[in-house]
This record gives structure tokens, C-alpha cells and sequence, in this order.
């Protein structure tokens, strides 16, 4: 199959072919056609599949391309909004908007904290009808009466579990309250992307989708098929050493590093720097000034090594990304694939490396199982913490153990046994004997 079959516009045509874009994605497939004809989907579909083409293509398509120029209270007025969970993310879709919507006259803005709200007002008020934000923000600018959601036509939630993982729930609600159900003889239109289906996805889901339409993209299609990867296994002290290993041996350059926590984040970078290796780390004590700044040096190339939590990582679009490295795995397994779709992206493909402790080992396991493969494990001279080995001889010595002990209660029980019977043939001497007496 390829785009021309999807019956999207002759413009939308000539910037997918200028792009390069010729087939489509699995997801792209299945949903660009029930967009176009204004369904409304719930999908799951994971970073790196062409999610935000998915359904900013027909969005594109479906609202009125309008060039006049608005005055008075119309200029607080969007056609469409999109809600994201990071700023990043949010960036990142208001880019994409751009590129794929060159040939219309819709404009986009992006509304995401860590900047003054007027900054923004401005720039609805010069005639964007596409809102791209994250709840908090969005909501601020309700609140400020910048933003008039009255005509909103169509509503998107991407990263939906995400979001409701982060707590953003009553915003959704709150934002969603401020759309209009319907819009003269138009319905709103409205698309949930969700990595999984929770039965809160499944409640929000229900509680303003129209008779959606359920998309699901199966295991086997997921981007983790372009990303190879691989586990070494190592003591949790000697991570650090082992991360400037790989990089320093291998001479890998543009690698994202994903780890849990702020502190961490600053002390790895501090390390790599200190071993001579470029790195800037994004996570949420960091300005915004301070993340676009790292995030471009990063896709500029004049660093080598970005190093991210989590949220901060939702948004991170780099095609040719080659190297993401888990330093530790994610709280939530289903983030192991958010971060792994980092690299492979747009059929690109790329290699995801976990540095696994002897305690992440059962969560290693439930992973595989997630992802649907066991992964490969490589072993790296002076690292070589066997700890499958490990565990096997523990639970040998643990299972010598209680054969042991086994064998031991038994021995005790046939003594006690044996001497219970000595006592009962004894016959009258039993009887008078006070031990007996107070035994029994």
C-alpha cells in the first residue's frame, strides 16, 4: 500500500513525496482512512511508528483552511487541540505540524510552561487555530481568557496513559468540559493514542469518544523489530565505569542515555565529561532554555552523549538516532519500549543496550516477556558478573539446603518416634514412672 491509496489531498500528496515518505505505516493504514472520514479511534501504537503523521495528516485535511485574518474575540479561537504530557513532546508535534502542513494556511502554537504566557498570546492571537499543550498549560491559559475552546472541532490525546499516569486526569476532564459536543451539523471529533489499555484508559475513553473505533497494533509491529538489543550484565558500582567503557572503546557517538532519576542523570554526566566525553543531561530541574539547548547540541552533533530521565525523554525525535542506552531499567516496564523506540525510528535501524544488575534481573525477564524475545546478553572483559550463573548456584545451594534440612526433621522425627515406642512397651514401669506422668 502506499500514501496515494489513502485518498489524502493532492497538497498533503506532494509534501509526503517531498519528504520522502512512501509507504505507510501499520497504524498509518489503519487509521488515516477512519480520521479522514471523521471516526473517532482509540489506538495503541509505540514511538517511532508514524504515530504523529497518524493523525495530524487528516486533521490537516478535515479543518477549514482558512486565510482570513481574525479580529476581535475570534482571535482566542482554535479549530483543534492537541494534549501532550511533556513539553518536549509537545515541541515536537508543533514541529511536525509545520512540515506536513506547509501547503495549507493552518498554524500551529505550542503552549507548554517555563515561559511567560504572553509570548504565547501572541501568537494565538496572530491567527493560530491548532493548539499543541500540555493540560497544565492550556489550562492556565483558559483560566487567562487567551484561549477560547468554544469551536474546537477536534481533540487529540496523545501518550494518553502517560498522561494519566502523571495525574493529569481531572485536567483531561476539566479541558474536555470546555469543548462543545457539537458544532452545527459537525460532532466533535476525537482520538486517544495510548501505549495500553489500563481500565482507566478505558473509563476516560468512554467517557467522550463517540462509539470509538479500537485499533491495535500487534507485538510483532511494533519499532522494537528495527532496534537490536542486548544486556550486559554488570555490578551495580561498576555501571558507571562500564557506560565510559562502551562509549570510549566503541568510539559511539549520539547516544541517549536513559535513566530514573535527576541526581543520576547529573552524575553520569559529570563523570562522562570528566572522562573527556561530551555529554548535557535534560530532566525536570532543568529550565526549557536549558533542554532545547542540550537537545540541539545534541541533534547538532556538538555533543555526543544526551543523557535524559523519563518525561524528559518523551519528544526526543531523532531519526537516525543509533545508540540508546537503559542504565538502569525504567520503573515502568512498558517505558522500556518509549525509550528503545527512541533509535530504529522511521525504519531507521538501531541498537539499545541495558546495563542490568543482579536485582533488575526478574524485571529483565518480565521485559522480554513485554517485548516478545529473549534479549542477548553480552559479556565485556573485566565485567563479566555472571549473574545467571549466580542465581543457578544459589538456588542449588538453597535447594542442598533444604535436602538438608529435610533430611535432619526427619532423623529428629524417627528419634522421637522410636522413643515414643520404647515408652509405650515398658508396660507397668510407665505407668509409675513420674517423667511419664508428667510427660503425658
Amino acid at each position: 500500500m502506499s500514501f496515494k491509496s489513502l485518498m489524502l489531498s493532492e497538497k498533503l500528496q506532494k509534501t509526503i513525496k517531498e519528504l520522502g515518505y512512501s509507504t505507510p505505516t501499520e497504524i498509518q493504514k489503519k487509521a488515516i482512512p477512519l480520521l479522514l472520514e471523521r471516526k473517532d479511534i482509540l489506538a495503541t501504537s509505540q514511538t517511532g511508528t508514524g504515530k504523529t503523521a497518524t493523525f495530524v495528516l487528516p486533521m490537516l485535511e478535515n479543518l477549514r483552511d482558512n486565510c482570513n485574518i481574525k479580529t476581535g474575540d475570534e482571535r482566542y479561537k482554535v479549530d483543534a487541540i492537541i494534549l501532550a504530557p511533556t513539553r518536549e513532546l509537545v515541541i515536537q508535534i508543533h514541529e511536525k505540524i509545520k512540515i506536513y502542513g506547509k501547503e495549507f494556511n493552518h498554524k500551529s502554537v505550542a503552549l507548554y510552561g517555563g515561559i511567560k504566557l504572553g509570548s504565547q498570546v501572541k501568537e494565538i492571537r496572530a491567527g493560530a487555530n491548532i493548539a499543541v499543550s500540555t493540560t497544565a498549560r492550556l489550562l492556565e491559559h483558559i483560566k487567562n481568557r487567551s484561549i477560547n475552546l468554544s469551536k474546537v472541532e477536534m481533540v487529540v490525546l496523545d501518550e494518553a496513559d502517560k498522561m494519566l499516569d502523571m495525574g493529569f486526569i481531572s485536567d483531561i476532564r476539566a479541558i474536555i468540559s470546555q469543548t462543545p459536543k457539537r458544532i452545527g451539523d459537525k460532532r466533535r471529533h476525537s482520538v486517544m493514542f495510548s501505549a495500553t489499555f489500563p481500565p482507566k484508559i478505558a473509563k476516560l475513553a468512554k467517557s467522550f469518544l463517540d462509539n470509538p473505533i479500537t485499533i491495535e497494533i500487534d507485538r510483532e509491529n511494533l519499532s522494537t523489530k528495527q532496534v537490536k538489543q542486548l544486556v550486559h550484565y554488570v555490578k551495580d558500582e561498576e555501571k558507571l565505569l562500564l557506560l565510559d567503557k562502551l562509549i570510549s572503546t566503541n568510539r559511539w557517538e549520539q547516544v541517549l542515555v536513559f535513566t530514573n532519576t535527576k541526581l543520576q542523570a547529573n552524575i553520569i554526566t559529570d563523570k562522562l565529561n570528566e572522562s573527556g566525553i561530551k555529554t548535557m543531561a535534560i530532566h525536570g530541574d532543568k529550565s526549557q532554555g536549558q533542554r532545547v539547548d542540550a537537545l540541539n547540541r545534541f541533534k547538532e552533533k556538538k555533543i555526543s552523549i544526551l543523557v535524559a530521565t523519563d518525561v524528559a525523554g518523551r519528544g526526543i525525535d531523532i531519526i537516525n538516532l543509533p545508540y540508546v542506552i537503559n542504565f538502569e531499567l525504567p520503573l515502568k516496564n512498558e517505558d522500556y519500549i518509549h525509550r528503545i523506540g527512541r533509535t530504529g525510528r522511521a525504519n531507521q535501524s538501531g541498537q539499545a543496550v541495558s546495563l542490568i544488575s543482579k536485582k533488575e534481573l526478574e524485571q529483565l525477564k518480565e521485559i522480554e516477556i513485554l517485548v516478545n524475545q529473549k534479549i542477548e546478553v553480552i559479556y565485556i572483559d573485566g565485567f563479566e558478573d555472571k549473574i545467571e550463573e549466580k542465581i543457578v548456584k544459589d538456588k542449588k545451594k538453597a535447594k542442598r539446603g533444604e535436602k538438608s534440612n529435610l533430611k535432619k526433621a526427619k532423623e529428629l522425627a524417627d528419634k522421637m518416634l522410636k522413643k515414643d515406642n520404647n515408652g509405650s512397651n515398658s508396660g507397668k514401669n510407665s505407668k509409675r514412672s513420674p517423667r511419664n506422668k508428667r510427660y503425658f
